[in-house]
């Protein structure tokens, strides 16, 4: 967790699609306590890759007041999330806060987080440690994991409970 972000409130969310400048324009006016700017479901496949670099100027560039400022990356086993983490902590400065990684499964996960966000914080003159991690348990696997994701790295700050995706893994 940043320094900044430490014990700041968090009542209240807002959800973001990462690919909508509009939406993404209106986002700092809103009062909400956090903000997460999504690139996992609310961004269309062939949107995603350019909605990085939409989400990283909007970190850098808009007022965005005390708001936790979040990006949730798609998932491990897609081909876009390390280069979601690479190219949005390695330009969005100091501005986030923090990492959502959807559907984790395994303290593997986190782990694997944890290692390339110390890379890209060495590289873009972060101070290591400064972005956390939210996980979201979304299956049955995570769920039976969710001991050993807890304990995976001191960046995790928040277990969030995905219980549609849940439901889905259980049929």
């Amino acid at each position: 967790m940043s320094q900044r972000s430490r014990d700041l409130p968090r009542r209240s969310c807002l959800s973001i699609p990462g690919s909508s400048e509009k939406m993404v324009g209106k986002g700092p006016g809103i009062p909400a306590d956090m903000v997460f700017l999504d690139l996992e479901d609310a961004v269309a496949p062939k949107e995603k890759e350019a909605a990085r670099g939409k989400v990283a100027h909007a970190l850098r560039t808009l007022d965005w007041g005390d708001k936790v400022m979040c990006v949730r990356v798609n998932d491990w086993s897609t081909k876009w999330t390390a280069y979601d983490i690479i190219e949005v902590v390695g330009n969005a400065g100091e501005r986030l806060d923090e990492i959502m990684l959807p559907k984790v499964e395994s303290a593997a996960q986190i782990i694997a987080t944890d290692m390339l966000l110390r890379q890209v914080e060495i590289a873009a003159g972060l101070p290591i440690g400064h972005i956390g991690i939210e996980a979201q348990i979304e299956t049955a696997r995570g769920l039976i994991n969710v001991e050993e994701i807890c304990a995976a790295s001191p960046r995790l700050e928040t277990i969030i409970f995905g219980p549609a995706d849940f439901a889905a893994s259980m049929e």
